[in-house]
């Protein structure tokens, strides 16, 4: 009798630790990708143009048909405002040292009107600027927040612009030139995208490392999505089919802002499930900020800062995370125009990137 009931009681626990394993959250579920350098002599080229924005408070300008590095200070690059640092000011609620009391371009989306594309790019003091990609004519500043990150076409066609100060989204009427809503979602956001239907939205905030889900129709709070290997995040967009959110985690900080001790990588979480699915594990010098990807999913680019002399656009094949290619964004304009960059340590650091996938034959 005693040797049966040990039998059962042994099963038992057996079963119960199954259980409880099964039923707890697992990162050996996580496919994990070692990202490989795979540069082939002649990279891939694509009909768009690629607009990238940087501290230095302007956006650099890739014409990805040729994928040549920008080197003229006049036409490969659009100016908006100062030379400024994200970690500089406010972020958080939080004060910091500030060097310069304005900020450089973050983040920017190309939208239409009356016929002309227009880019409305946001600043990281706040303000948000038009440009006419087909004349340059630049309208701003406006006063809309306090120190911007990403700027996204919303479901609505209004601009929401994530802000690092406040923790806020900005929604803003680029036709009437007004902020019409804004709402309150972190520590300090970084970027936002909505699922194919707008029933739920994605929104990061940077130094919690959290991926913030929300039911877009109630615009509550429905899930909080975290990883020891997101420390620290900027940017996130959703794949052409809207199946996966890829999450920019550099992780240059450890919580609590001290010095990151995790690999760069990028972090795929699965919106069916609102899991993370996959970790691509990136070189050093590889901190993505943003991404932008083909429409096939055959590519995508990954707007990058490399903490030495460059920032760089790195083209990655979706099906094997192997990069394929590379540009240098900063040092070849720079050195050109004998530039010497003064903030950040030295290092010029690139921000959001939007593609014009239908540029002017002309541009």
């Amino acid at each position: 009798m005693k040797k049966s009931f040990a039998i059962v009681l042994v099963i038992g626990l057996i079963l119960a630790g199954y259980t409880l394993f099964s039923s707890s959250p697992d990162a050996a579920t996580e496919q994990v990708v070692v990202a490989k350098e795979k540069t082939a002599a002649k990279i891939p080229t694509f009909n768009a143009i690629a607009y990238i924005a940087g501290h230095g408070g302007h956006l650099a300008i890739i014409d990805m048909r040729t994928m040549k590095a920008p080197r003229d200070v006049m036409h490969d690059r659009i100016v908006l405002a100062e030379a400024g640092s994200e970690m500089e000011g406010k972020i958080a609620g939080m004060s910091f040292e500030e060097v310069k009391k304005a900020g450089g371009t973050h983040g920017q989306a190309i939208i239409k009107q009356k016929g002309k594309k227009i880019l409305v790019a946001g600043t990281l003091d706040g303000n948000v600027y038009k440009i006419d990609l087909s004349s340059g004519k630049k309208e701003g500043p406006f006063k809309v927040g306090e120190k911007f990150c990403g700027a996204i076409v919303g479901p609505d066609g209004k601009i929401y612009l994530e802000d690092m100060a406040d923790g806020h989204v900005y929604i803003w009427d680029a036709a009437k030139l007004k902020t019409v809503d804004k709402m309150p979602v972190g520590k300090a956001v970084c970027g936002i995208q909505w699922t194919k239907n707008h029933d739920k939205a994605y929104i990061t905030d940077m130094p919690t490392g959290t991926v913030y889900v929300y039911n877009w129709k109630t615009k509550k709070k429905i899930k909080e999505i975290t990883s020891p290997e997101m420390t620290f995040i900027h940017q996130a967009r959703l794949t052409p089919d809207k199946k996966y959110l890829w999450v920019s985690a550099p992780n240059e900080f450890d919580p609590g802002l001290k010095p990151g001790t995790h690999k760069s990588q990028v972090v795929i979480i699965d919106t069916k499930k609102d899991e993370i699915v996959k970790r691509i594990i990136l070189p050093d010098n590889i901190r993505p900020h943003d991404f932008a990807f083909t429409k096939d999913g055959k590519y995508a680019f990954l707007s990058s800062r490399t903490y030495a002399d460059d920032s760089t656009v790195n083209i990655m094949d979706m099906k094997t995370s192997a990069i394929v290619g590379k540009v240098s964004a900063c040092v070849e304009c720079h050195k050109a125009a004998g530039i010497q960059v003064k903030i950040d340590k030295g290092s010029p650091l690139l921000c959001g990137i939007e593609v014009d996938w239908s540029p002017a034959k002309n541009k």
